[in-house]
């Protein structure tokens, strides 16, 4: 058993040794790629050989301008991992996972972490997290580490950008020999055989940098910390140079199907033919070293002149050469020679020629990456767009490296879910981001007794203080009936709705919206849904929302509206019923007193006659 151990752990130093001699020529050019990001474009020769021209040094740093504008590109388009239900019904869970995902990021600063992982990926070619797990007081977190490029290292073999290929990755550390030997108790005597072990390249070592596996001032060991794969499974394990550490096991870390898993996620921007990594810096590389020697060349031509000095000049009595080199390079210098014995030479031609080189070269660095009108500052735009057309161009470039950064990102949003489902078992509250005043929170893994759930359910009930005290007599009552949110059951999918969130995509935005409003303003919103649906506008969904609620406003005021006609009418109605009524009852009267005028007539001619004839005497008939 001990020599199959031993055996293993060869071989396992043989795969770290592998990568790390394989990679070294493309670790180099990253370890310069960063000297250019940081201002360091010149070597030691080429300052001597500057220095003892006399020509000076300049370094006009375009670079590092560039890469810093993809930086902030990446802080402008942040966004945050949402969770959506695979199987109808789980949307409260899928919202609980959002919640519990936007929790972790927020309390490892992921934002911070994302940003420096997307440096090493313009710089150095490649971004590296970790996706651990640490006790805290209320159990074991995830926990998010950046690992810097030259503490890593994996399959050379692999070939593909995000190491889905690489059958083992790893991380060195360098640590001290007694913190060693307490982290490892059961390994001194492989970290003491350590201390004897040889030299190796100078990337992975510590700063400063040492050449061997050991740090004889400081007494320190380099660690290695390995994943990988054995037996189809994913293995972690700890060694040096003389041993294991930690004997290869079963990786603690387990993916959404609960299979072991590497908890490095890695991404790089580019990959050669060969394998090798690198960034966006490295095309940036030849024109900002003709840029700089250049611009160097033009001053020291501009400051400088040949002289055509005639044999007089110098003889005794005269000045010398040198003296007149000197008196020639002050501006105000002072020559005391006959004429024709000392004539100042022309250099205008070549200074114009480097120039125009110059110029070319300004030019072509500045294609890459961002354009300028992208940055904002293009001067030479002749129209909104020609502008427009040229940030879609710098678009395009950019597009790739923020889907490597997403890529990465989902990655890590996948890792940290299998890490809650693993780690989070008992009930956890988390707090949502909120107003102040009112925090809202969301539970995990939350018992609930029959009491608990008969409470939810009764709510308003005029009874539920009977049914409640009926029930509390069960000896059930208390007992767990369901769990809320449970993490290990939950089974959702992990998105990122990322876009490019820059100014010109929304000045775009914009202006299409700004072209369609005069249509949409005439159009009932189900034209406008279908208007949207079939426009290239981004965020559509949102807009979509818009409408539909916008629909639904509609709908509800031509609701109200109608109501309030119909109620209108029929007060009008009633009026009118009512003048009806009044107009009838007052023309029945007039026609009832038009019937009965004749009569009254009649009677009252009749009483007049009665009248008469009696005054007179005159019998009246029978």
């Amino acid at each position: 058993m001990a020599d199959s151990m031993t055996d293993n752990h060869a071989d396992y130093v043989r795969k770290f040794e592998e990568a790390e001699q394989t990679t070294e020529p493309a670790r180099k050019l990253a370890e310069r790629d960063r000297d250019y990001y940081d201002h360091k474009q010149w070597t030691a020769d080429e300052e001597a050989k500057l220095k003892k021209r006399g020509q000076p040094i300049v370094t006009y740093n375009r670079i590092q301008r560039k890469i810093n504008y993809l930086k902030g590109l990446e802080t402008q388009t942040r966004k945050d991992p949402k969770a959506f239900p695979r199987e109808p019904g789980d949307d409260g869970s899928a919202q609980a996972a959002t919640d519990a995902l936007r929790y972790v990021c927020d309390d490892q600063n992921w934002d911070v972490k994302r940003s420096e992982a997307y440096e090493n990926i313009l710089v150095e070619g490649t971004g590296i997290v970790m996706v651990g797990a640490q006790q805290v007081r209320d159990g074991i977190d995830p926990v998010l580490i950046n690992i810097p490029w030259d503490r890593f290292f994996a399959d050379p073999y692999s070939r593909r950008v995000d190491y889905s290929d690489a059958q083992y990755m790893g991380i060195v550390t360098w640590m001290d020999v007694g913190a060693a030997k307490r982290k490892f108790p059961d390994a001194q005597a492989a970290i003491e055989t350590t201390l004897e072990s040889g030299r190796t390249t100078e990337t992975y070592d510590d700063r400063p940098k040492h050449s061997m596996w050991v740090d004889y001032k400081r007494k320190r060991v380099r660690i290695i910390e390995m994943y990988c794969i054995d037996n189809g499974e994913w293995k972690q394990s700890f060694f040096t140079k003389a041993g294991y550490l930690m004997d290869p096991v079963a990786s603690p870390y387990l993916d959404c199907d609960g299979s072991p898993e590497c908890p490095i996620k890695a991404i790089s921007a580019y990959v050669d033919r060969e394998n090798n990594r690198y960034g966006e810096v490295r095309a940036m590389i030849s024109p900002q070293d003709e840029i700089n020697h250049r611009r160097s060349k033009g001053l020291h031509l501009i400051n400088s002149r040949q002289l055509r000095l005639s044999r007089a000049a110098s003889v005794d009595g005269g000045m010398s050469a040198s003296a007149i080199k000197r008196e020639m390079a002050k501006p105000d210098g002072v020559i005391f020679a006959e004429s024709g014995e000392v004539e100042a030479l022309s250099n205008a031609g070549q200074a114009q020629a480097n120039f125009e080189m110059l110029q070319e070269a300004k030019s072509e660095i500045d294609l890459l990456g961002p354009n300028a009108a992208l940055s904002g500052k293009n001067e030479n735009a002749s129209s909104g767009r020609a502008l427009l057309a040229q940030q879609q161009g710098g678009m395009v470039e950019v597009a790739l490296l923020m889907d490597r950064l997403r890529q990465l990102s989902l990655e890590v949003y996948r890792a940290i879910w299998a890490r809650i489902k693993q780690y989070w078992d008992s009930p956890r509250w988390i707090r949502i981001s909120g107003n102040e005043r009112n925090l809202e929170w969301v539970g995990l893994n939350i018992q609930k007794t029959m009491l608990d759930v008969a409470k939810e359910r009764l709510g308003d009930d005029p009874e539920a203080e009977y049914k409640l005290a009926m029930i509390e007599r069960d000896p059930r009552a208390h007992m767990v009936a369901e769990v809320k949110n449970p993490v290990a059951e939950m089974d959702v999918d992990i998105v990122l709705d990322e876009g490019m969130d820059t100014p010109s995509v929304a000045s775009e935005q914009f202006d299409t919206l700004s072209k369609m409003m005069p249509g949409l303003s005439s159009l009932p919103p189900q034209a406008m849904a279908l208007l949207i649906q079939a426009s290239s506008l981004r965020d559509k969904d949102k807009l979509l929302e818009m409408v539909e609620k916008m629909g639904q406003d509609q709908a509800a005021q031509q609701e109200a509206q109608i109501r309030k006609e119909m109620e209108l009418r029929a007060a009008v109605a009633g009026v009118e019923e009512t003048e009806s009524k009044t107009a009838k009852n007052y023309a029945d009267a007039e026609a009832k007193k038009a019937g009965m005028a004749p009569d009254l007539m009649a009677s009252q001619a009749g009483a007049l006659q009665q009248a008469l004839t009696m005054g007179a005497g005159i019998p009246q008939a029978a």
